[in-house]
């Protein structure tokens, strides 16, 4: 960890109200990003990203003093961080998915806390890919490429190359999809949310209703009392930031990054659709959204 302190600059610590410690961030994803995502995100964006970048620097300070109001702190920089995607979803329409059924819904704490685990859901799929790197069919015990992410013409462009590290080409990682034998996009997303399904099953002992609705009261029990009483955190502050806080802002921060100044290759096809049709899906089947399409 570097003793070095960057804060965003004047304009943005006007929308976030004041200076900000980004290095919480920075050890996160690495300080260039940070910068990058900073410098370059759009005013409405960075303002979100600022506020998150608030809410976990307070929460930081609360660990061991007030661990329940820290938890609220840290619940509030997640979905601030889910609202900066939807504000550039929205800001770039024309090339991605259809998204208004979900983002007009933005100020719901159920929309919001249902987004990292279906995100999860897509970082368990591809992360065995960015950690090992790709290969090609037939050649998997023979050649394997390394992945790492790098900066290129103010976009994020993932550096696939050699193994001794000369770089091949650089590619835009929303030209990507997830596959799975023939099975066309629509298949393969009920396959996922069959897969996220059971896995919430196996973990949580919830059915998917039963998990958002869970996670998102989390933070209503830590707040208000009710006809039972009130809820009280089982884990610290500090375990539950490192092992799982800290985990979703690292990945709402990469799809920033990735959704900064990049585009899908069609708005129907790739990571961008199969994600924005899984979290549909996922919203459907716990009855915030009424219908599976807008």
């Amino acid at each position: 960890m570097t003793d070095k302190r960057e804060t965003i600059g004047e304009a943005d610590n006007d929308a976030a109200g004041e200076g900000l410690d980004t290095e919480p961030f920075a050890d996160l994803i690495g300080q260039e990003f940070v910068d990058f995502l900073l410098e370059h995100s759009p005013r409405k964006v960075g303002a979100r990203i600022g506020k998150a970048l608030d809410h976990f620097n307070k929460a930081l300070r609360l660990r061991g003093v007030d661990d329940a109001m820290g938890a609220i702190r840290c619940i509030a920089a997640e979905e601030e961080l889910v609202v900066a995607v939807f504000e550039l979803l929205k800001l770039n329409e024309d090339d991605m998915p259809e998204h208004r059924d979900f983002v007009k819904k933005f100020k719901n704490h159920y929309v919001k806390l249902a987004f990292y685990p279906v995100l999860s859901q897509f970082r368990f799929v591809l992360g065995d890919m960015l950690k090992h790197g790709v290969s090609f069919n037939g050649l998997e015990n023979y050649l394997r490429m390394p992945i790492k992410p790098v900066l290129d013409q103010e976009k994020l462009k993932l550096s696939i190359g050699k193994e001794d590290g000369e770089e091949v080409i650089k590619i835009n990682p929303l030209d990507f999809a997830v596959s799975r034998d023939d099975l066309d996009d629509d298949a393969i997303v009920e396959e996922m949310l069959k897969d996220f399904s059971e896995e919430v099953a196996k973990q949580n002992g919830m059915t998917v209703k039963e998990f958002v609705s869970a996670r998102a009261d989390f933070r209503n029990k830590l707040l208000y009392a009710t006809d039972g009483g009130y809820g009280e955190m089982k884990d610290s502050l500090e375990d539950l930031i490192a092992s799982a806080f800290s985990l979703a802002y690292r990945d709402l921060l990469w799809v920033l990054v990735a959704l900064t100044g990049n585009k899908p290759a069609n708005k129907d096809w790739g990571l961008v659709s199969q994600f924005v049709g899984l979290y549909r899906r996922v919203l459907t089947e716990a009855k915030i959204l009424s219908v599976e399409a807008p």
